[in-house]
């Protein structure tokens, strides 16, 4: 049997998400680890809060091998295609040099090049997220927007894609699903992007509000605007919500008084393509925080997808995956 995160409530509370305390994830008699290759092994799981969040059920795997891991991989993905599990996996204990032959593996095809990664240095915790073609179309089919829109502003070629590249701190490391930045202002390889999303099945959207969290908290303000796609698996319901940071609300804890800015939910808008509305709508991206300068009218202004700009997206999202099972 696996050990399994603990359950945590999700808070939100004034469009501000704050994060639930800590989460300490411990064996039993009655609870184990999954290794990587297959075999169950007891064992005792550290005490750690960010990683967990929003992870409540999801198996902790013992890293071994290369082999074992993709093992597992290929075991779980059956399950996520057919919506039977979470599409996230947690390793452990993976430190900062497995994930560089974990990295190595992936660039030659013997570990899934599809999946994302998170890493937490301080625990030695690796996340996958295993993408299927509704995780992927969601995020993609509205990268692919924003780029026909920078195009007709004259914009093709300065909105530049970055995709899954992986930003590091000493802490953490992690790849978004879909990301920009724009190429005059930011034009070394480490750079941050300004816009990231992220996208995942609505039973998951803790973890996906999370990762807004943690975008915009590692990248010191780098990165201003993070959209997430929740999409439902019950419904042709696909919830879109945009997170920035902004001031410190004024009753914030004075033990918190060196931060400036909080992580916090803007947005939030329901395409619903069975009673054809989007509550919520328009949704706004504003061109100075992706392109970060004032936009030169009349051709360069904000983004804005109106309703009717978000139902066509989302009808083609589920028309174009009608005999999908992912």
């Amino acid at each position: 049997m696996a050990t399994y995160v603990a359950g945590l409530h999700d808070e939100v509370s004034s469009s501000l998400y704050r994060r639930p305390p800590t989460t300490t994830i411990t064996s039993s008699s009655t609870a184990s680890s999954v290794s990587a290759n297959m075999d169950p092994t007891n064992t005792t799981m550290p005490t750690f809060s960010k990683a967990s969040l929003g992870l409540e059920g999801v198996p902790v795997w013992i890293f071994k091998t290369i082999k074992g891991m993709q093992e597992a991989i290929d075991s779980h993905k059956k399950k996520v295609e057919a919506s039977e599990a979470s599409p996230y996996m947690i390793f452990r204990p993976v430190t900062t040099n497995d994930l560089l032959k974990i990295k190595r593996a992936r660039e030659n095809g013997k570990i899934s090049r599809g999946v994302r990664l998170t890493h937490y240095v301080d625990w030695d915790i690796l996340i996958f997220k295993v993408p299927t073609a509704k995780h992927e179309a969601a995020h993609g089919n509205f990268s692919d927007q924003l780029v026909i829109e920078a195009a007709l502003m004259g914009l093709r070629w300065e909105l530049f894609r970055l995709n899954a590249t992986t930003y590091t701190t000493p802490h953490w490391s992690k790849e978004g699903d879909s990301s920009f930045k724009p190429r005059s202002m930011r034009t070394l390889e480490t750079d941050w992007p300004t816009i990231v999303m992220e996208s995942g099945w609505s039973e998951s959207i803790t973890k996906l509000r999370e990762d807004a969290y943690s975008w915009l908290e590692n990248s010191r303000g780098d990165v201003k605007i993070v959209l997430l796609f929740s999409i439902s698996q019950t419904a042709r319901k696909i919830i879109v919500e945009k997170w920035e940071n902004r001031p410190l609300p004024a009753n914030w804890p004075s033990t918190r008084s060196s931060m400036t800015q909080i992580p916090t939910k803007i947005q939030a808008i329901t395409i619903d393509s069975d009673s054809n509305t989007a509550p919520g709508a328009p949704l706004t991206l504003e061109f100075r925080k992706i392109f970060l300068r004032q936009a030169v009218p009349p051709y360069e202004h904000d983004f804005t997808f109106t309703s009717l700009h978000l139902l066509a997206y989302a009808a083609n999202f589920w028309g174009g995956l009608q005999q999908g099972s992912g």
